[in-house]
């Protein structure tokens, strides 16, 4: 019996046939996904955005990318609850949504896109997310007991108890950089010293030492410290005491991406090595820049480029610098004719709204501005023994009502510091007990958490030097 080979067919044809076939199942799938999406129209694929920043900073972004590209989506189109001032740009598959100015603390917002719309495509769709801004926390300084060291702590508002960050003797103030602390002590000496502290999950990192800054001369007292926002570098007011008398007074700058030594910031706005420092009654840099705005001690108001890029510029004179609003672009300044907003980009004035309420008392402190024409300000009264009787008011406009906030009475506060997104205020008062820091509430009052301690972080975007009386 004899048996018949079939012929074989050839690979490549066989694999011809296979191609094709996946081919037209590709082509059906691709057809159909296109027909669904013109029926159901562009979905959310991701959103991105930092939490962190978007209680500290203005202008950030939530990013919202869709699956395919979508036509330009206007602001009408967009809605953010809870409710916060915000514009639109689109591109592509994204959708961008802006914020003015920064949002509260450890809150779910839900933003909603509607009509969203692919081009060449009839179908609508509705892009919508929920994202949770983030949390915050308060660093004080800790006076140290029976001669110990002071310490630096950081409590959180949502949770109980703090965390000792850097603990040395003498601490005075201190800056906050991206990821280090700027510590500035007094020395056994008499004089200043000024550490960087690396940090590590917020604290101290042990792991890597701290550098002992070498200061302009061998002996001299610094204060007023600050720091940019962008960490890129930090500045002190300095006097010389090497030979016995104060010399060289004034601003010194540290740029942190090139030596790490101080350079007097000269009268002319420029660091230059060698040069007489230019004379300080109040300084601090201006929110989220690298330049720093300095009431000088003739009351010249001059914006500093700390960088050296730019020239400065000279603003007018002022008597008394109280702070910045909100993004940084306008300070509230004291002049002799009133309290004026200067806008720092282009020099205008324009007047604080100050209602009777807010002026009638004896004693007028310092201004905490919170946005525009709206600040809390200390004022008070005198009692019969001669002691102050403190309390603070909040200006909303035209409006002036008490901050219901409990001060004792044999307390005295001595900072009122906003949170970057004006939503809380840090309280400081001394008293017979010792210092405390209440965190309240900047439009009720009410107390959010309290610790022992001095020295706010707060308090570091407020200018430093001479105090208001």
């Amino acid at each position: 019996m004899s048996t018949e080979s079939r012929p074989r067919r050839p690979v490549a044809h066989r694999f011809r046939r296979r191609f094709v076939a996946t081919v037209l199942v590709l082509a059906v799938v691709a057809a159909l996904a296109a027909v669904v999406g013109t029926q159901q129209g562009p979905r959310l694929r991701s959103v991105s955005y930092d939490a962190g920043d978007l209680v500290t900073r203005p202008a950030q972004r939530v990013i919202l990318t869709a699956n395919q590209a979508v036509q330009q989506v206007p602001a009408s189109a967009v809605r953010v609850r809870p409710a916060a001032p915000f514009s639109v740009t689109s591109s592509g598959n994204t959708v961008a949504v802006e914020f003015a100015g920064p949002l509260a603390y450890d809150r779910e917002y839900t933003l909603t896109v509607r009509g969203v719309r692919a081009p060449g495509q009839a179908a609508t769709s509705e892009l919508r997310t929920t994202i949770r801004t983030g949390s915050t926390d308060v660093l004080a300084v800790v006076p140290g007991t029976d001669g110990g060291p002071d310490s630096i702590v950081r409590r959180g508002l949502g949770a109980a108890g703090s965390r000792t960050v850097y603990r040395a003797q003498g601490i005075t103030e201190y800056a906050v950089l991206a990821r280090s602390l700027v510590v500035l002590r007094d020395d056994r000496d008499g004089g200043s010293a000024i550490d960087i502290v690396p940090l590590a999950g917020g604290v101290q990192d042990d792991a890597v030492p701290v550098e002992r800054l070498s200061m302009p001369s061998s002996r001299g007292s610094a204060k007023a410290l600050h720091a940019a926002d962008d960490g890129s570098s930090f500045g002190f007011v300095y006097a010389d005491t090497s030979s016995g008398r104060s010399e060289d007074v004034g601003l010194y700058v540290v740029d942190l991406t090139g030596t790490h030594q101080p350079e007097p910031v000269a009268a002319d706005g420029t660091p230059t090595a060698g040069a007489t420092p230019i004379s300080v009654a109040q300084w601090a840099y201006v929110p989220r820049t690298a330049s720093a705005l300095v009431r000088t001690g003739a009351d010249d108001l001059v914006l500093v480029d700390m960088s050296g890029w730019n020239d400065a510029v000279r603003l007018g004179s002022a008597t008394y610098l109280h702070g910045f609003v909100g993004s940084g672009t306008t300070a509230v300044v004291e002049t002799g004719n009133g309290i004026v907003q200067l806008d720092l980009t282009d020099g205008e004035r324009t007047d604080l709204p100050a209602p009777a309420a807010s002026t009638d008392s004896a004693y007028l402190g310092r201004i905490a501005p919170i946005a525009e024409d709206v600040y809390l300000r200390v004022v008070g009264s005198v009692r019969e023994d001669g002691t102050l009787a403190a309390r603070i008011l909040r200006v909303d406009g035209a409006r002036a009502s008490r901050l219901a906030v409990t001060v004792p009475d044999d307390a005295s506060i001595t900072a009122v510091c906003p949170s970057p997104n004006g939503q809380f205020v840090a309280v400081a008062t001394q008293s017979s007990d010792g210092a405390l820091v209440s965190v309240v509430d900047a439009t009720s009052g009410a107390l959010e958490a309290s610790l022992a301690g001095t020295a706010i972080d707060w308090c570091s975007a407020l200018p430093t030097g001479d105090e208001v009386g």
